[in-house]
């Protein structure tokens, strides 16, 4: 059985997304999401695919979920579904779900771990949300010191949870 793991970058009020695109990059947020899920299948829906300024993520097996038959794209499987997608990564350990909000919000009650980065300041004009964390379901196991992107001045940490049942 594949292992899924969620990640995302989260802000404070819970955004993960504005107009499209993330809400706030970070530098060593997109580094770590790099080495977490380098050589893991990818599996996100077409909008987060359409956000990607190169297309599909190299050393990553990319998988979109599209109602859109027509949708295609180099390096790229489709699935009309999130299960659809999952029962394609069947046969590996672990996969990730990379967005966006509405395969998030599918893919909670599914995922068994999930990396959060959390975005220590609020995204105002932000359109797409990142589902809570209920700590009924979910054990923080790992929480990386705050640090500051020196770019953008904003603080960040980096957070590991598990499911609990």
């Amino acid at each position: 059985m594949t292992n899924l793991t969620i990640i995302v970058a989260v802000a404070r009020n819970g955004a993960i997304g504005r107009n499209g695109d993330l809400a706030f990059y970070i530098s060593d947020d997109l580094r770590h999401f790099k080495s977490l899920t380098m050589g893991h299948p990818i599996i996100m829906g077409r909008r987060t695919f359409e956000s990607l300024p190169k297309g599909a993520l190299p050393g990553r097996r990319n998988i979109v979920v599209t109602r859109n038959t027509d949708f295609a794209a180099p390096n790229v499987e489709t699935a009309p579904s999130l299960q659809a997608a999952i029962d394609l990564v069947s046969d590996v350990d672990q996969a990730f779900i990379i967005g966006g909000g509405s395969i998030y919000q599918q893919a909670m009650p599914l995922a068994s771990r999930l990396e959060i980065t959390h975005i220590e300041a609020d995204a105002i004009d932000a359109d797409t949300f990142f589902p809570a964390i209920d700590s009924a379901n979910w054990q923080l196991i790992e929480r990386m010191p705050s640090a500051i992107d020196p770019r953008s001045n904003i603080p960040y940490h980096f957070a590991s949870y598990i499911r609990k049942n």
